[in-house]
């Protein structure tokens, strides 16, 4: 049987980051009102754009969140080695949590964003805006995350320890 990796981290974590910019910069041209996020979209691509970006970055969250969960269950049921430093960190894990929480509602909004667009005519508010506000939202905490896990791989409870210990 062919193992097919669950997670290459660095590949996903630099379209995440990628991903997480362009979702804070639509978010914040939105709610800042600037219009050069706006004139630099041609209006057809301005809704794909705006519906698609946060769109994937909640899903390469989730697909983070659901490589962490694997590996913290084969460390769990003894089955493999695949757990790295840091992943049983009581931070890491509410992490991922509050992350795949966040992911799964922006994922909501962008799907419904498209039915509203491209299957059912209705009119109103779009719903365009809650994909963006969330993915922003999205990609704030994934770039704190970022930083966060850079400054401590294994948790700052970790850190404190050894600082304790010396």
């Amino acid at each position: 049987m062919c193992a097919l990796p669950l997670e290459r981290s660095g590949e996903r974590r630099i379209v995440e980051s990628v991903l997480a910019v362009l979702a804070l910069h639509l978010a914040a041209g939105v709610v800042d009102g600037s219009t050069m996020v706006l004139e630099t979209v041609p209006g057809p691509l301005w809704v794909p754009l705006a519906t698609l970006v946060p769109g994937l970055l909640a899903l390469t969250v989730l697909a983070g969140v659901l490589a962490h969960g694997v590996r913290l269950g084969s460390a769990a049921l003894g089955s493999g080695d695949r757990i790295t430093p840091g992943d049983a960190a009581v931070t890491r894990i509410l992490a991922s949590v509050v992350l795949a929480i966040l992911a799964a509602y922006t994922l909501w909004w962008a799907v419904a964003s498209l039915i509203v667009h491209y299957l059912a005519e209705t009119g109103g508010v779009s719903p365009t805006i809650w994909a963006l506000l969330f993915g922003g939202v999205l990609g704030a905490v994934v770039l704190v995350q970022a930083v966060f896990f850079r400054l401590f791989p294994e948790g700052p409870l970790s850190r404190l320890r050894r600082l304790s210990a010396e």
